[in-house]
């Protein structure tokens, strides 16, 4: 019992530092931004949960391009960490192969989850606060994903699919990725 509420403690805690992480790489990416000053209401808590990594990773390692480097390392070494955590904890192998395959799984779903839920408010909030600067918010962080589909994709019977298709195209590239990373795992096994 200590062991589940041990483990649940540290998925939480990693799932909230990796996806600030994320969420504070995808922001800077696309030129949103992240001060309290600009309205950004997440731009608090991002900061409060990603700067004791995020800034100290920053001084030695630096963006390239529009990508933070830095935030994105900082979401994997949480991740990592986890993953250590948890094969020391006995819950899943130690071997380093399979903690380095765990890890970069991890990482991946993470950032379809992230995707999926940034969507998920968006379409929540677009039915009962269009007008709210959360929903200004989730739109200029939507957008970027939902324009290439809304190209090809017209709106039908006055709806816009697009935000459909992306959520379908997520939870497949979801499926694949566990699909992979089974495979992956019992290969290793396999190979030992």
């Amino acid at each position: 019992m200590i062991f589940h509420i041990l483990s649940l403690l540290i998925n939480i805690f990693a799932s909230l530092v990796a996806g600030a992480a994320l969420l504070r790489a995808y922001l800077q990416y696309h030129y949103i931004p992240l001060s309290t000053r600009s309205g950004n209401p997440f731009a608090p808590l991002i900061f409060a949960l990603t700067n004791w990594i995020v800034l100290p990773l920053r001084r030695i390692i630096p963006a390239v391009g529009r990508v933070d480097t830095s935030s994105v390392l900082a979401s994997l070494m949480v991740i990592a960490v986890k993953t250590i955590a948890y094969a020391l904890m006995g819950i899943m192998s130690t071997l380093p192969l399979v903690i380095a395959i765990d890890t970069g799984f991890e990482f991946f779903s993470l950032i379809l989850s992230c995707l999926s839920s940034l969507l998920l408010a968006y379409v929540v909030l677009s039915w009962v606060q269009r007008d709210s600067p959360l929903f200004d918010l989730l739109s200029r962080m939507v957008i970027p994903i939902l324009a290439p589909i809304r190209q090809r994709i017209k709106t039908l019977g006055g709806m816009d699919w697009s935000v459909l298709v992306v959520f379908l195209l997520l939870q497949i590239a979801n499926i694949v990725l566990v699909d992979v990373h089974s495979s992956l795992i019992e290969l290793t096994w396999n190979s030992i």
